[in-house]
């Protein structure tokens, strides 16, 4: 491979793109990733097994190519587009609907996944559906990720709370938050993300508590009940900023904080606990995960997952050997969980390797009620357009009725 791009560094860099000895009439496919860091690394380290036993038994070599988050989804347009594409990618689930309408993946057949092994009664329903785009199976998934709270356990108990029974719904958060500020010296009740993808991911998980459809039937404009639950989301949130229990001004980094014993409680998702178990291990840090809170009528908590996906223009020998890595790889859903992710394999949850991870367990317990992002093509456009109003009111540029408002229209004009 040429103009390799690395986000993973040392010794697995270097097992992940090393000639594996495999037999001269392997099937050589390349996979294509955006993972960095330390998913870069888990990825990395599975490639390298991958390729020394069952890759070598099925005459299967991958070679893994890291490519940079920011460029990650530029580079695989283009490659599609010009026929140049990897036999093998994953992608975050909200671009599925946008390749799959390009025409730039091809659909997986009953048959070619019933032969790799690889049944959706396996997966859990959500994440499986995930990778579905007007009724055709694109993607498989590896793992999800969704919104929850981090409580700081110390806070908690020199606030007077107790610090094995984290808050449960909108209104304990709000009461634990203002108990653990009256503590002073710069102690902050709780963070929550005021701009970025946190800022639409969170009012989503606030809005399906109320509403289980964004969109009508068609998916032509919001919903009937749109307006009231986005109403309902942004006096919640309101209350918040009133009550005066988080900084003024964005935090970069909520972990650095909560580190410090300054903040009490962060809105945030799964992908950060290995951030706070070092924390904890490095530090001392005492904390805590729960569910994200319920607000509304039932709880609801936004998630989205990672989907391999093969593109178009692939050989049958070539998808073959890509889906016999996927099943690979999805039957060691614990070792992906580890780096911070709730398993899409239902059979990982039953694992007493699992059931010992007290942190993943209680977070993969929501299991039933993340939701996902409709999948249709102009979910980022949506997304995007709920971001921006959720800045310009978390700044003050716009009060509860002018945002819904501005919600209403710019997801319209998407739609």
């Amino acid at each position: 491979m040429k103009n390799s791009i690395l986000g993973i560094s040392g010794a697995s860099c270097i097992a992940a793109l090393m000639a594996v000895a495999t037999p001269a009439s392997a099937q050589s496919i390349d996979f294509w990733t955006l993972f960095t860091g330390p998913d870069g690394e888990a990825i990395s380290d599975m490639v390298a097994e991958f390729n020394e036993s069952a890759g070598a038994d099925a005459d299967v070599e991958v070679n893994l190519l890291v490519i940079p988050w920011d460029d990650f989804n530029t580079k695989l347009s283009v490659s599609m587009a010009s026929g140049q594409a990897p036999a093998l990618t994953i992608v975050n689930s909200d671009r599925v609907p946008i390749y799959a309408n390009q025409g730039a993946l091809e659909a997986f057949t009953a048959e070619e996944l019933e032969t790799a092994g690889i049944n959706k009664d396996d997966y859990i329903a959500a994440s499986w559906d995930a990778g579905m785009f007007e009724g055709e199976q694109y993607g498989v998934p590896l793992g999800m990720f969704p919104r929850h709270i981090y409580y700081n356990k110390a806070l908690f108990e020199q606030a007077g709370l107790d610090p094995e029974s984290p808050p449960t719904t909108g209104e304990e958060v709000l009461a634990a938050a203002e108990a653990i500020e009256a503590l002073g010296d710069d102690v902050h009740g709780m963070i929550f993300a005021k701009s970025g993808s946190g800022a639409f991911r969170d009012f989503y998980s606030r809005y399906w508590q109320y509403n289980p459809d964004l969109y009508n039937e068609d998916m032509t404009d919001v919903s009937d009940g749109f307006e009231e639950a986005a109403t309902n989301v942004l006096n919640d949130i309101q209350a918040m900023i009133d009550a005066d229990v988080s900084p003024e001004n964005e935090v970069d980094d909520p972990g650095q904080l909560f580190a410090q014993n300054k903040v009490g409680i962060v809105f945030s998702q799964i992908t950060d606990l290995n951030l706070y178990k070092a924390a904890a291990e490095n530090q001392g840090v005492e904390y805590g995960v729960a569910p994200f809170p319920v607000y509304g009528n039932e709880p609801a908590t936004f998630a989205m997952a990672h989907e391999f996906l093969i593109p178009r223009g692939a050989s049958a020998e070539d998808r073959a050997a890509a889906l016999t890595f996927i099943e690979w790889v999805g039957a060691r859903g614990f070792e992906w969980a580890m780096t911070g992710k709730v398993p899409s394999q239902l059979a990982v949850f039953e694992e007493e390797r699992f059931q010992a991870e007290e942190d993943l367990v209680t977070i993969a317990d929501i299991r039933d009620t993340i939701h996902f992002p409709p999948s249709i093509v102009a979910q980022p456009d949506v997304d995007r357009v709920v971001r921006e109003a959720m800045e310009a009111f978390y700044a003050g540029r716009a009060d509860v009725d002018q945002t819904v408002q501005n919600l209403v229209r710019g997801i319209a004009s998407e739609l």
